[in-house]
């Protein structure tokens, strides 16, 4: 009789404890089914550097290209959004998108953004990463997007991320020397030289270039061009002659300033050309460079040149 009674206690224990696990099978099934789809969810991007459309003596326009993940089960209306990008921890662009953008539920989209660079900000960061060595960097895009429709209470998502990309640096033209061997009645020839250097692993190429100085306040006192492509391989300078035709009456006139100012006499040198290059980043970009400087310092560059 006895035993019986402990066979019945040990069977309800055991059909107690089976329901129990049961029980909390169904309920943690039940829970992960039923939680909330956006908790532990939170949209992605990813940045790119699209293509160099002009650059200047002081700016670069660019295009960045961003991909927009949205894993949540909700659409996002983007309004508007503001964001910089950052080099080994310098800000180099910062600007806002003012553009509404609308990313559907579990999809991404890419976002070409149009964008403006300081060349001095970049110049400095990559010139200094350049002397240890380095041919990439650390690049840090972040951006607050604002949504029409807040999502968990939330009007606007910051996202952002963190890549490893090329040390892209800009080829140089520089006037440093110049020769004045022709002379004629009416138009002569001034042989200008330049150099141009480009300290990308990649070679690049300079289309159809033309040229023009002003000297003093002589406008336009000589101007030429060169058809066909002038090539620079990588990490690397070349020295070019350049013939520019000039009005001897413009000399004549930038002649009275000569005597005056001497070596002191300022010029400017505008530069003009379609940058060709099988990198995909500077590949058809329009130049645009103005070079100031004074025939003193033409005469410095060239000695130096000579050592």
């Amino acid at each position: 009789m006895h035993s019986n009674r402990s066979l019945k206690i040990s069977l309800i224990i055991m059909i107690l404890l089976a329901t129990a696990g049961l029980g909390w099978y169904f309920f943690k099934k039940y829970k992960n089914e039923n939680a909330n789809p956006v908790s532990g969810l939170k949209p992605k991007v990813e940045m790119g550097i699209g293509q160099i459309s002009n650059i200047t003596d002081s700016t670069i326009d660019l295009s960045l290209k961003l991909l927009v993940d949205n894993p949540l089960p909700v659409g996002m209306d983007v309004e508007r959004f503001d964001y910089f990008v950052q080099m080994n921890g310098v800000t180099i662009i910062e600007d806002e998108y003012a553009k509404p953008l609308s990313i559907n539920p579990r999809d991404s989209t890419l976002v070409t953004i149009p964008a403006k660079l300081k060349i001095a900000k970049l110049k400095k960061e990559g010139d200094s990463e350049a002397a240890t060595g380095q041919d990439s960097a650390d690049y840090h895009f972040e951006g607050r997007f604002h949504l029409k429709k807040a999502i968990l209470g939330k009007d606007s998502i910051t996202l952002d991320m963190d890549k490893r990309l090329p040390l892209y640096r800009l080829p140089k033209v520089e006037i440093v020397d110049y020769d004045m061997t022709k002379f004629r009645l009416g138009k002569s020839e001034v042989v200008l030289k330049l150099k141009f250097s480009n300290q990308n692993p990649f070679p690049v190429q300079f289309e159809n270039p033309a040229y023009a100085v002003d000297l003093g306040k002589q406008d336009r006192l000589a101007e030429g061009s060169v058809k066909g492509v002038t090539k620079v391989k990588g990490k690397s300078s070349e020295l070019y002659e350049i013939p520019l035709a000039i009005d001897m009456g413009k000399v004549l006139k930038a002649a009275g300033q000569l005597v005056s100012k001497g070596k002191g006499l300022p010029f400017t040198l505008y530069f003009k050309s379609k940058l060709v290059s099988e990198n995909d980043i500077f590949k058809n970009s329009d130049v645009n460079i103005i070079v100031n400087g004074t025939l003193k310092d033409l005469e410095t560059v060239q000695k130096n040149l000579s050592k």
